[in-house]
């Protein structure tokens, strides 16, 4: 919405500017603090500046053309311009600024619902409550579609900004407050409650616009969102089955509710709601769909075939149908029926990851220079996403053994982008491979020099530290600060666990090492489960965990190693 009032202002300016372009010789820089003495007017002088910011934005400098376009607003009271600026100052990160431009904007237009936004939004990022306050009444009392829907267009935008979630909760409050029998107020704190995971509250105002508008469905569906977070299932499908009961045409509603009981983790219901879909409606497309995708995570790859097949002649999953039929081949160990189901992915959102795969496979089976030719012919068909083809092709030939040639590529590459996270990671995790720990350490402390909550980082140094030094110490620390940034990765779980045990702490590392099993059944948890529960003489656990395991990952290196050592299997 800025960019179309900006281009407004550009086109109003645009034959001032052409001739002070005819005319001017200094640069956007100079014409900042000296503005040419024939500019006397208050008219001329706002051009000048206009002239000199779209020069700055044109050469991708957005602080200074926002402060060009500050300038400008100081000879001119125009809201185009105004919200031109906004943009610019919010594209430079310079939230200072687009809050003086917004308030300008706001001064020019004072009926504005965009100018209220962005200052709403700002002030309460700011720590200015007041003024955010100000502005969302203004939004409430003045939307076109009347003070309910003020509510509610005030929930959706206080919802963008999840770092200021406690703030906006309290400001929505207060609003409620003062109208505390709309049951739209009440709903608009139920769905904001609800995008921020407050699940009490989001329950509580649902309910309570309920009772103040029995029969809303939109509140009904916040309090069965609420219930499901909750995990009262029952409650959930009572509300649910309450709303639909008088309802013709109830596919969407149960698409909605399935999508509710996935996120939850509740597949054996959300397959009840799906199924009902397609009773209703046989040839639903995205129930099938949907239904495909939980079969496939049971393994029940007949019935998902059977669903995914059905869904090839669908214009709208016709693709996606096509890329999970390759990742079912892949897991009947299928690599060449994976390979033509992926090159019928021509588009979609798994277009680009199908293409990845294909990549893969081929070189899985041997065809090495076709799968660095594919990721090639990407890098020219992609070129933001160069950076990651190549940690790809790195990765490819790195699994192949070809470890001179990946780091070739990954060297090449970081010559031209020597920041770039992903290939810096990758290249740190060949280091390792080859025993160049040194390396590896180096490349690591860079992300984190780089970015000091790089979660992925810290817990990789801190696992090397572990297994390939006694620097244990040092090793906690770093993936201590990894599992406060992702306390549910298995990957941190398993760390945390292995560094405590290699510290001498067995029954502390336990629980770690179960919960990490229990999120990701990988081999080297499975090892480093079971030496924890070998060392603290749980053998017969042990060697039933180590059973299982081996029987899914018979070739598992560490795994195998871990048994050999311990049990002499």
């Amino acid at each position: 919405m800025l960019e179309t009032r900006a281009t407004r202002a550009a086109a109003s300016f645009a034959l001032p500017l052409l001739l002070l372009w005819a005319t001017a010789h200094a640069t956007a820089a100079q014409a900042a603090t000296e503005p040419l003495p024939s500019l006397r007017s208050p008219q001329a002088q706002a051009q000048f500046h206009v002239l000199a910011g779209e020069m700055a934005a044109g050469r991708q400098m957005p602080e200074m053309a926002a402060q060009e376009f500050l300038r400008a607003l100081e000879f001119t009271a125009d809201a185009d311009l105004a919200a031109r600026a906004t943009a610019m100052a919010l594209a430079a990160k310079r939230e200072d600024l687009a809050l003086t431009a917004a308030r300008k904007w706001l001064a020019a237009d004072a009926s504005s619902l965009e100018a209220r936004e962005v200052l709403a939004r700002l002030s309460l990022r700011a720590g200015n409550g007041a003024e955010a306050l100000l502005q969302c009444e203004a939004i409430i009392q003045g939307h076109p579609g009347g003070e309910a829907d003020g509510y509610r267009h005030v929930a959706l935008l206080l919802s963008q900004d999840k770092d200021s979630a406690n703030a906006a909760l309290n400001l929505l409050k207060q609003l409620v407050t003062q109208k505390p029998q709309l049951a739209a107020a009440q709903r608009a704190l139920a769905l904001l409650a609800f995008r921020f995971e407050d699940v009490a509250l989001a329950e509580k105002s649902a309910r309570e616009a309920l009772r103040l508008a029995p029969g809303d469905r939109e509140a009904s569906l916040l309090l069965v969102g609420a219930l499901v977070k909750k995990g009262d299932i029952a409650a959930a499908d009572a509300v649910f089955d309450s709303l639909v009961r008088d309802q013709k045409k109830s596919s969407d509603l149960r698409m909605g509710y399935a999508k509710l009981l996935i996120d939850a983790g509740q597949q054996a219901q959300a397959k009840l709601q799906l199924g009902l879909v397609l009773k209703a409606e046989p040839t639903h497309a995205d129930a099938h769909f949907a239904l495909a995708l939980l079969l496939l995570d049971e393994r029940k790859l007949d019935e998902a075939e059977t669903h995914l097949r059905g869904l090839l002649g669908s214009p709208e999953r016709r693709h996606d149908a096509a890329y999970y039929l390759g990742r079912l081949a892949e897991l009947r160990k299928q690599p060449d029926a994976a390979l033509g189901w992926y090159e019928k992915v021509q588009a979609g959102n798994q277009s680009f990851d199908a293409y990845l795969r294909r990549a893969r496979l081929l070189a899985e089976l041997n065809r090495v220079p076709e799968a660095r030719e594919l990721l090639a012919t990407l890098r020219e068909q992609f070129p933001p996403l160069t950076n990651r083809l190549y940690a790809a092709e790195g990765e490819l030939l790195s699994q192949q053994g070809d470890y001179a040639e990946a780091l070739g590529v990954y060297d090449g590459a970081l010559a031209d982008a020597p920041d770039d996270s992903e290939l810096l990671y990758a290249r740190a995790l060949l280091h390792e491979r080859m025993q160049r720990v040194d390396l590896a350490e180096a490349d690591l402390r860079k992300l984190i020099s780089d970015d000091g909550n790089d979660g992925r980082a810290l817990n990789a140094l801190g696992y090397m530290l572990t297994v390939h030094s006694a620097r244990y110490d040092e090793a906690a620390k770093l993936i201590a600060r990894a599992s406060e940034l992702n306390p549910n990765d298995p990957a941190v779980l398993d760390s945390l666990g292995w560094v405590l045990f290699k510290q001498g702490r067995p029954r502390e590392a336990l629980p770690h090492l179960v919960r990490a099993y229990e999120l990701f059944q990988d081999g080297e948890v499975a090892a480093h489960l079971g030496e924890v529960l070998w060392t603290l003489g749980e053998k017969d656990r042990a060697r039933a965990l180590w059973d299982a395991a081996l029987r899914a990952h018979p070739e598992h290196k560490v795994l195998r190693d871990t048994v050999q050592r311990l049990s002499g299997r």
